[in-house]
């Protein structure tokens, strides 16, 4: 029987992203956040208030995908948008005090444990991880920008 690599990496893939949409329900469960919308928390509650633009380039998400996200977690009020005098175009993301209180509450992020588990390896491999993930998220970036975009992101 002929080894199949293609296959074999196609099956890591997703068990990669079986494991991050596992962590989310979890959350989504226990915290009623989705793993986006905790990784935006974070991001705001680690570096202040933040333009929309610059959130979006932070938590690696299209402004699109982020503008749903804000909504529910303003929704929720546990973030605020308010558009800069200065510049109408610009809105900057800030936590209200419930969304300081719900980020204080979150678990560890599955990145830090992940994060955890990766410094348990060399550098050597460590190195070697992040050159291969580099490049499989370039073709997959790639892949979308050639096909067509999804209707609409479900985070």
């Amino acid at each position: 029987m002929e080894y199949d690599l293609m296959k074999d990496i196609f099956m890591d893939l997703r068990r990669i992203m079986r494991a991050m949409d596992v962590h989310s329900r979890r959350l989504a469960g226990s915290h009623g956040l989705t793993g986006p919308q905790m990784l935006c928390l974070r991001e705001i509650t680690s570096h202040g208030a933040l333009t929309t633009g610059a959130l979006a380039k932070a938590v690696a998400l299209s402004p699109a995908t982020l503008t749903g996200i804000l909504d529910r977690l303003e929704a929720r009020g546990l973030v605020s948008r308010e558009r800069r005098p200065e510049d109408k175009r610009r809105v900057l993301v800030s936590l209200t005090a419930m969304g300081r209180q719900m980020s204080q509450e979150l678990p560890s992020p599955f990145q830090q444990r992940f994060g955890e588990r990766l410094t348990e390896l060399s550098i050597d491999d460590q190195t070697a991880i992040r050159v291969a993930l580099g490049s499989v998220a370039r073709m997959m970036d790639d892949s979308v920008e050639a096909g067509e975009a999804p209707k609409k992101d479900p985070r």
